[in-house]
């Protein structure tokens, strides 16, 4: 696999970590939860990871600041979407022959979700592809995350994502004020802002179900400058057509999904 520029900066600020924290990767590997060979090549730049949750591990077994989290967060972001516009989605499928087997944090991240206001975006022009509708009910199958039984076929898959506000006040508030709400988008390919969003609102903590990742859409970045194209297209029965889009941004739960067609 072909590294990107991105991924190089990623593992530099791997590395930067490990070197300040100043550990092997054994250490390493106890206090993350991620075996070493794995955290090696995180560091060499050979594999990026999947799930965000290493990040976090990773940072927290380093002793990472927030604001030190949060870069390593961003550059994450910019690596998975390089990766992502490579059209190399999985590069973990073929494992090297004389490594020990990988694993990765099984805890779940808290996740971010998508509150309008202060968004920096550049947009982009893709072409949609057409929806196809099928006559036939089709099954749907309820995941929580990290769990669940192999569906059957023609099932409709939903995981579920955690809606995350990054401003500290909308985390910690037990009321549903409007000042903390977000909105979830009616089009992820236009531009997300008050004209291009549901009836539906959301706060931090509200679970979502989603059935797929769409990659490409439009670029949201949250508060601290973290930013994505990807989207969750959620399904709501409380909004016309039943879907709506989350920026993947907004949360750091990462579920194994088909990609939107």
């Amino acid at each position: 696999m072909t590294r990107t520029a991105e991924a190089e900066k990623l593992a530099a600020q791997f590395r930067m970590l490990k070197a300040r924290a100043d550990v092997s990767f054994e250490t390493l590997a106890k206090r993350a939860g991620i075996s070493s060979s794995t955290l090696h090549r995180y560091c060499s730049g050979v594999k990026t990871p999947s799930d965000p949750a290493a990040i976090r591990a990773f940072a927290k077994a380093c002793g990472a600041t927030t604001e030190e989290f949060h870069e390593l967060h961003r550059l994450w972001v910019l690596a998975d979407a390089a990766r992502s516009t490579a059209g190399d989605i999985a590069p973990e499928a073929v494992p090297d022959a004389d490594l020990e087997p990988e694993s990765e944090p099984s805890t779940p991240a808290p996740s971010f979700t998508a509150r309008l206001g202060r968004f920096v975006r550049r947009p982009l022009v893709i072409a949609t592809a057409a929806a196809v509708v099928t006559a036939t009910a089709t099954a749907v199958v309820f995941l929580s995350m990290g769990e669940g039984e192999d569906p059957e076929p023609g099932a409709t898959v939903l995981a579920q994502v955690r809606v995350y506000n990054v401003e500290g006040d909308c985390k910690t508030r037990p009321e549903r004020v409007p000042a903390c709400s977000m909105g979830l988008a009616r089009d992820p390919h236009r531009k997300y802002d008050a004209d291009n969003v549901v009836s539906h609102r959301v706060w931090h903590a509200d679970v979502l179900h989603t059935d797929c990742v769409l990659y490409g859409g439009d670029r949201v970045e949250d508060e601290t400058g973290v930013g994505t194209t990807r989207w969750f297209r959620v399904r709501l029965n409380t909004v016309p057509g039943g879907i709506a889009w989350l920026p993947a941004v907004r949360t750091h739960d990462n579920p194994p999904l088909p990609t939107c067609a």
